[in-house]
């Protein structure tokens, strides 16, 4: 008799701890509501043509950093800052290395969590500037 009643005893705190153990189960996997806390975050952007191999990352807080490859028998570079719609912002002085970080002077022309494209343009000393089709970057 004690034995079928230990059996029982067991069974039923089995029962239990299943039904316990897959409440909280249940309860864990709720899905967490998305926060709707500000602004959206602009879209990725893309990395521009590969002809350049135009790139673009945030560098300090507020910066953004534009590069692309040493193009070779090139004298200098310039960037041009265009909104969305491919309309000149501001252009860069003329480049020597293969980088430009997005300076003060021109930051306060751009809006926060915004897309802009930019494009490269070459120069070479022995025949005309080439100049790259438009990449984008988005601020944060």
């Amino acid at each position: 008799m004690a034995n079928r009643r230990d059996a029982q005893t067991v069974l039923v705190v089995a029962v239990l701890a299943l039904v316990v153990g897959g409440v909280g189960l249940w309860l864990g996997f709720r899905p967490v509501p998305p926060r709707s806390a500000g602004p959206p975050v602009p879209k990725e952007p893309d990395h521009g043509p590969i002809l350049f191999e135009m790139n673009s990352i945030v560098s300090d807080p507020g910066r953004v950093q534009l590069g692309w490859r040493a193009v070779e028998g090139a004298t200098g570079y310039r960037v041009t800052i265009l909104t969305a719609g491919d309309d000149s912002l501001f252009a860069s002085d003329t480049l020597r290395t293969n980088s430009w970080t997005v300076t003060a002077d021109a930051e306060p022309g751009l809006s926060p969590q915004s897309t802009y494209h930019w494009r490269l343009a070459v120069f070479y000393a022995d025949r005309a500037p080439e100049s790259s089709e438009p990449a984008a970057f988005a601020t944060q």
